[in-house]
C-alpha cells in the first residue's frame, strides 16, 4: 500500500511539473511573438506628454488673457490669483513632462527607429499612423484601457478592457506592459480623440490618424 502511495504521488509530481512548463513554454512563446516595429506601436508617455504640453498651451493662452485686466477693475484680484495657480499648474505639468521616459530608455527591449512623419496637417493634433497594433504604457502603470473615437462620426474605432488582452514585455523585470489593439475600421485616417485610462487617471488628445 505505501510503494502504491507513493508511485501515485510521484506520477502526480511529474505531471505538475509538465503542465507548469508548458504554460510557461505558452507563455514565453506569447510574449516573444510580441515584436515591436516602428509603427504598429504607440508609447503612452508620448500621449502624455502631448496632452501636458497641449494643456500647458492653453494656459498659457488663458494667463495672457488674464494679464489684460487693468488693477483698477474689480476682477483683478481674481486674475491675479488665477494666473498664479495656473503658473503653479504650468510648472507641475513642465516637471512631470520631464520624468517621462523615452520608449527606448523605459525599455531597451523596444528600440525601433521611428521613420519621419509628413509635414503637420492643419490641425493642432498629434499625428499618429494608423498602422498600430499596441500601446505601451509607461513603467508603473500596471493596468490601462485606450479609447479612439472618430471626430467625424462619434464612432468607437478602438475600445480595450483594462482586464484583457495585456501582456508583459520580456526582458523589462516586468516593468513594461502593453495592450493589444483593433481598429474597427480599417486603414482610417482623419482626425480622432485618444482617450488613456491608467492607474493615475484619465486624458484625451486630438489626434490624426494616417497611413505610414
Amino acid at each position: 500500500m505505501k510503494t502504491r502511495y507513493v508511485v501515485l504521488v510521484f506520477l502526480s509530481l511529474i505531471l505538475f511539473t509538465n503542465i507548469s512548463c508548458e504554460e510557461d513554454e505558452n507563455n514565453n512563446e506569447n510574449d516573444e511573438q510580441v515584436a515591436f516595429t516602428a509603427t504598429n506601436y504607440i508609447y503612452e508617455g508620448d500621449l502624455r506628454a502631448y496632452y501636458l504640453e497641449t494643456k500647458n498651451t492653453e494656459l498659457e493662452a488663458q494667463i495672457a488673457i488674464w494679464q489684460q485686466v487693468p488693477d483698477s477693475d474689480p476682477a483683478y484680484n481674481d486674475a491675479q490669483a488665477s494666473i498664479a495657480e495656473a503658473n503653479a499648474e504650468i510648472a507641475n505639468n513642465e516637471e512631470e513632462a520631464s520624468s517621462i521616459v523615452s520608449p527606448s530608455n523605459a525599455f531597451f527591449i523596444i528600440n525601433p527607429t521611428f521613420p519621419p512623419l509628413p509635414p503637420p496637417l492643419p490641425c493642432l493634433c498629434l499625428d499618429v499612423f494608423n498602422s498600430i497594433d499596441y500601446i505601451v504604457f509607461q513603467s508603473g502603470n500596471d493596468q490601462g484601457s485606450i479609447t479612439i473615437t472618430s471626430v467625424t462620426d462619434q464612432s468607437i474605432l478602438v475600445n480595450t478592457n483594462p482586464n484583457s488582452t495585456t501582456g508583459t514585455i520580456p526582458n523589462t523585470n516586468d516593468l513594461g506592459s502593453y495592450q493589444s489593439l483593433e481598429f474597427s475600421q480599417y486603414e482610417f485616417t482623419g482626425e480622432a480623440i485618444i482617450t488613456v485610462q491608467t492607474d493615475t487617471g484619465s486624458y484625451s488628445i486630438l489626434s490624426y490618424f494616417q497611413n505610414p
